[in-house]
């Protein structure tokens, strides 16, 4: 009988692990993937302000125009890239354990999400002025979406910095 109960208590404390370690492979390859899809959307974003600025220097129309197309296709692929590692945080905002997560993922992926936003408007906004100037309503609502975004993004950098100090740790990184 001790031996059964022993044998069983093994058998268990060995699932545990294994359907712990299981979710841990799993909760940390889906956290490479937000930090990996943030460093590239980062890069796509640097490489199409470098578009857009030679865009502005440019005098020949065709290649000005070129160089629009290919910054705003850029900003495409970053806004792209940052909607998946959006979707990635709100997957590890359902992981039960360790309690924290939910919250700090939460957040994590409405920050993402609104960056993913800015880089849909930037990629929007150079579509119209390629085809010509935007009219000033457009300008005053793009200045206002992204000065909304601006704020609520301080806020969500606030709320996940406190959960960073209280947990000692960087999951993910900006």
């Amino acid at each position: 009988m001790v031996r059964s109960i022993s044998s069983f208590l093994f058998v268990a404390v060995v699932w545990m692990c294994i359907t712990s370690c299981g979710q841990t492979s799993a909760s940390n390859k889906l956290i490479d993937e937000i930090n990996d899809a943030k460093v590239k959307a980062r890069h796509l974003g640097e490489e199409a302000e470098r578009k857009r600025a030679e865009a502005r220097d440019q005098t020949d129309p065709r290649e000005r125009e070129r160089l629009i197309e290919e910054a705003a296709k850029l900003y495409g692929q970053a806004s792209d890239r940052l909607v998946e590692a959006a979707k990635n945080a709100d997957e590890m905002a359902k992981v039960k354990s360790p309690a924290w997560y939910e919250e700090y993922f939460s957040l994590q992926s409405k920050l993402i999400s609104n960056i993913a936003q800015l880089a849909t408007g930037a990629h929007d906004e150079l579509l119209v002025r390629k085809s010509g100037e935007p009219t000033e309503s457009q300008v005053q609502s793009w200045k206002a979406n992204i000065n909304r975004i601006n704020k609520e993004n301080e806020g969500f950098r606030k709320q996940i910095s406190a959960i960073e100090a209280r947990q000692s740790t960087v999951l993910v990184k900006e």
